[in-house]
């Protein structure tokens, strides 16, 4: 019984060594040192800050009016305003083959 109790004990320790080790490691960020719950916050702010402002310089980049740059267009006849489900023009090429 006692080797088993003294095991018990010996094997507690290596996981409470462990655990601390993993818990240090998760509260510490790449450049080093501890991060406090306000440091976390500022840089997830300051991180979406940054990725609104590459997306809005993007979007300017693409359209000087704000619209969007290119329409989408169908990909049967390659016309706007419709997609190759809703295209009339393939509707009517079948309605001419089929009169034949």
């Amino acid at each position: 019984m006692t080797l088993i109790s003294a095991e018990i004990r010996t094997l507690r320790k290596a996981n409470e060594a462990l655990s601390k080790r993993r818990r240090a490691k998760k509260s510490r960020i790449r450049q080093g040192g501890t991060l406090s719950i306000q440091d976390g916050c500022d840089i997830i702010l300051q991180t979406d800050v940054d990725n609104q402002i590459r997306r809005d310089e993007c979007f300017k980049r693409g359209s000087s009016n704000g619209e969007q740059s290119t329409l989408r267009r169908c990909g049967s006849c390659g016309k706007t305003g419709h997609n190759i489900r809703t295209c009339q023009e393939d509707l009517e090429d079948s309605s001419l083959s089929d009169s034949e």
